[in-house]
């Protein structure tokens, strides 16, 4: 009885974004291959926070390439932040992870989160661990340098920027500052109760 139940147990794999597969219908090996076409696109090919030649890390939720040692600065960040994930070697890749990257890639990550700007900023190379978290957290968790663009009926792209690439911590920060301070904010008050 048992090896007949267990004959029909499907195995599920959930991606760093959420989605659950069956993992008998996902092709890994063919999602891996497009991730290091994705991986090896000149803009990917440099680290999206320090520059540094070569990726083996990525932050899968805001869609950027890393080299090994920003790749941990990402992992000390917390998942709410930034999901990290290695590019090489026995990660498993979903559809949906490889096509953040594909959507967003490095280069888009410049204008939403100010990369270059970021990078004449960085720390130095001695700076302590909580000096480089510190950056970090400008640079994905405040958006300290982030492009700013006024949002107007002819423009309402900024409104929409953080919905676009799954940013709801970005989208959730835009919301703060839209409300004025002298409101009190009520959760029931979104239902029409």
């Amino acid at each position: 009885m048992c090896s007949q139940k267990c004959k029909n147990k499907v195995e599920m794999w959930t991606s760093k974004l959420g989605k659950q597969y069956r993992k008998d219908e996902v092709d890994f090996d063919a999602a891996k291959a497009e991730l290091d076409v994705i991986r090896n696109l000149r803009e990917n090919k440099r680290c999206a926070d320090c520059g540094t030649q070569g990726t083996v890390w990525s932050s899968v939720n805001l869609g950027v390439f890393t080299c090994m040692r920003c790749g941990s600065f990402h992992r000390a960040l917390g998942t709410h932040i930034s999901k990290p994930k290695g590019c090489t070697g026995t990660y498993l890749w979903g559809p949906d992870e490889v096509q953040r990257m594909k959507d967003m890639g490095n280069a888009r990550a410049e204008q939403l989160y100010g990369s270059s700007k970021a990078m004449t900023l960085l720390p130095s190379s001695d700076a302590s661990h909580a000096q480089w978290l510190e950056f970090f957290r400008d640079k994905y968790e405040r958006r300290r340098w982030a492009e700013v663009t006024e949002t107007t009926e002819k423009n309402p792209t900024k409104r929409t920027t953080s919905v676009a690439t799954g940013d709801l911590l970005g989208l959730q920060q835009g919301q703060k500052k839209q409300q004025p301070e002298n409101q009190c904010q009520d959760f029931f008050t979104q239902f029409d109760l």
